[in-house]
């Protein structure tokens, strides 16, 4: 039996369910009898739904055939979802220490699911590591330190199309430091977003970097504290993007470009974002 027979003979055993009568009644009971007998009569309505929607479920988990059917659906076959898949915490030596590690489920290429997921618990691990064995140095040397760690993601976006998510790094010790890392994930091709897969033969990097530089002078002139490196004649002025620069996709669908702390300007200017205006990009997308 193949499978356009399968979904044939599913979707004969779904219309030959029998639906009990009284289920019309005893809703429409719920809703028009008096509050005192409403109550009652809605609770057997929900016991009765509740009932049929577990039957539905159960279905889905023990069947291949309705589970493969529900794939093909798009809503019910793409969901997507990012959940917390563990914390590493350290309180000793005066280090304090928190790193949340993030999970991807829900991928259809498993490949790419494991893939991302051994990256986001490596790093992870590594960031936590790296501070275990600081912490041992100092009992070793009877030291104290006054360090912080928060390591923490955040969903910036997860529609239909695009999955981006941000993992933050952010560090105290005398002075704080943030640091990012993005995952953009194409969720119809299943494969990674790159700034390069974006455009199509055209100098993206010039023409993201103008934008930025636009608004970099259009900030210094509206606000006396922002300040950019830019324009100074020094070595260490913003010229272009990197090939792999830092980025996410919006709620807007609008590329955002990111810097750490130090990147184009002062510690004073922290983490900055850039977002490149649509209207500036799409003559260009790919």
């Amino acid at each position: 039996m193949n499978d356009k027979e399968k979904l044939q003979k599913l979707k004969e055993n779904y219309d030959n369910i029998e639906i009990p009568s009284e289920l019309e009644d005893i809703v429409k009971n719920a809703l028009y009898k008096n509050k005192y007998n409403n109550k009652v009569s809605l609770v057997k309505s929900l016991s009765l739904v509740a009932s049929l929607v577990a039957v539905f479920v159960c279905s889905v988990n023990t069947s291949p055939l309705v589970a493969n059917a529900l794939d093909r659906i798009p809503v019910i076959g793409k969901i997507v979802k990012v959940v917390k898949f563990s914390n590493y915490s350290l309180d000793k030596n005066g280090l304090e220490v928190s790193v949340d590690v993030a999970k991807v489920e829900g991928l259809k290429d498993k490949k790419l699911e494991k893939s991302l997921n051994e990256e986001l618990e490596k790093e992870a691990k590594a960031l936590y590591q790296q501070y275990v064995e600081e912490s041992k140095t100092l009992e070793k040397n009877n030291k104290q330190a006054h360090q912080m760690l928060r390591s923490s993601y955040e969903v910036k976006v997860n529609n239909e199309d695009i999955l981006s998510l941000v993992v933050s790094n952010y560090e105290f010790q005398a002075s704080s430091d943030t640091t990012r890392k993005f995952y953009n994930i194409n969720k119809k091709s299943e494969k990674p977003i790159t700034l390069k897969s974006m455009f199509e033969n055209v100098d993206y990097i010039n023409i993201i970097s103008e934008n930025i530089k636009s608004q970099m002078e259009k900030q210094m002139k509206l606000d006396s504290n922002s300040f950019y490196w830019i324009n100074t004649g020094q070595d260490d002025d913003f010229k272009t993007i990197k090939e792999n620069q830092g980025f996410y996709i919006n709620e807007k669908d609008e590329l955002v470009i990111c810097f750490d702390k130090y990147e184009v300007g002062p510690g004073s200017m922290g983490a900055v974002d850039f977002t490149i205006p649509n209207e500036v990009l799409k003559p260009n997308l790919n």
